[in-house]
């Protein structure tokens, strides 16, 4: 529920203290997909109050997305899979509420391709990246590809969490990322109290854009019609919940509203013109399954129907060791609202909240105290285990395939001493 001291601005707050996402973040976007980097969380939080990371053809028609091709054994859990990945940027426009001019969003596509060499890809304006080949045609044969799309941090950029995204793409998913615009580490321009709003109808902006694909565009025809998910870390984390049709506090936030805090006028008045808005969500059915990442809202989210809106399967994970959104303020409770009987809470008892992220790849230190360095699970043990369970859930809700069914049951052994699993209930 929300504290009674501000409406979205305390959500705001929270975020200031807590959701800083130290993935990379981006810059100035060039060809190549070059962004610059988060200055990092405490600087973010500093200067922004908000702070998520502030920073060869296809197999056979009939092959499962993520299947190798039949000369290769299969990868193991967790490991990229049997394709090269291609890389495109594009802006879109769309019309958001309030908003007099059409709002821009710079798109990020990973894809499988047969590939072996593209334009060079640099993330972060740091990260070169030369194992993913920009421009690169996709697989020949690629058809009905299932489509993820990806939410970024606060202060982040769409390509902070790329050993998520670029191993979907090897895997034969499609995955799409927007920069979200005003809430960017080069682009802080949005009043953060708008972007609770903003940041959904961006998804749907996105979601609209894939379900019509412009003729010329290099992946139309390419993806399937109707196979989508939804994914984010931390602010967007948030996101992925609030498309999922998680409901809001409204008339909390109302009442925090009749005599609003000192510098928070304007974030009231918009709370009152945006009530309607709010209380009707932002639910988007497209999507068959959500993966909140350290996800921010419970300071937001409440009322009826509050979390149990989300009837979308949720496979929630969170950092036993998040310092920027601890599991006491938000995964726990966040968790404990989740009713949807599909959903799973996976749970990395010694990782930071910067560990479903690339933060820790960046030759800056950006989230040193919150998911990187030795005393932390290092990344490059976490990210296979992310990355597995979050296919397996992916093909149970996407694409109705229990082959890695397994992974997902609370007594299995994969990820070991370094995961554990909760089912809804428990």
């Amino acid at each position: 529920m929300l504290r009674t001291r501000s409406a979205l601005a305390l959500l705001a707050l929270t975020l200031t203290v807590g959701c800083d996402d130290g993935d990379p973040a981006p810059a100035q976007q060039g060809a190549d997909g070059a962004v610059t980097a988060d200055a990092g969380a405490d600087q973010a939080v500093a200067d922004q109050g908000a702070g998520d990371m502030a920073l060869a053809d296809m197999a056979p028609a009939d092959m499962a997305p993520d299947m190798a091709p039949p000369d290769m054994d299969p990868p193991a859990p967790g490991e990229p899979g049997p394709f090269a990945v291609g890389f495109h940027v594009e802006t879109i426009e769309y019309a958001a509420p309030e908003l007099e001019a059409p709002r821009p969003l710079d798109l990020h596509w990973w894809y499988p391709t047969a590939a072996s060499e593209g334009e060079r890809v640099r993330y972060g304006n740091l990260l070169l990246r030369p194992e993913v080949f920009g421009g690169a045609p996709p697989l020949a044969d690629l058809a009905d590809a299932p489509v993820l799309v990806f939410s970024h941090g606060n202060g982040g950029f769409g390509e902070q969490s790329y050993f998520f995204t670029e191993f979907l793409a090897s895997h034969g998913w499609v995955v799409v990322a927007p920069d979200h615009t005003g809430n960017t580490f080069t682009d802080s321009s949005a009043d953060f109290w708008r972007l609770f709003e903003l940041r959904p109808t961006d998804i749907h902006a996105v979601a609209d854009y894939v379900d019509a694909l412009p003729a010329d565009h290099p992946l139309a025809g390419r993806v399937h019609p109707s196979l989508r998910a939804l994914a984010g870390h931390s602010f967007g984390g948030y996101t992925t919940l609030a498309v999922g049709g998680a409901g809001y506090a409204v008339d909390a936030l109302l009442a925090a509203c009749e005599a609003p805090p000192a510098g928070q006028e304007e974030a009231c008045a918009f709370t009152v013109r945006a009530a309607d808005r709010f209380r009707a969500g932002f639910a988007d059915d497209r999507f068959q399954a959500l993966i909140p990442m350290t996800p921010a809202g419970n300071t937001l989210f409440g009322g009826e129907p509050g979390l149990a809106g989300v009837q979308t399967p949720t496979l929630m994970m969170t950092a036993g060791r998040d310092a920027t959104l601890p599991n006491a303020a938000e995964g726990d409770p966040l968790w404990a609202g989740i009713t949807q009987p599909d959903s799973l809470r996976v749970d990395f008892p010694n990782a930071g909240h910067f560990s479903f992220s690339n933060a820790c790849d960046l030759p800056v230190e950006v989230a040193a105290n919150d998911g990187c360095g030795p005393d932390f699970l290092p990344v490059a043990e976490a990210y296979p285990i992310i990355n597995g369970l979050a296919m397996a859930f992916l093909k149970r809700h996407v694409l109705g395939d229990d082959t890695d069914a397994a992974l997902l049951d609370p007594a299995s052994d994969f990820g070991g001493d370094d995961v554990t699993r909760t089912v809804v209930g428990e």
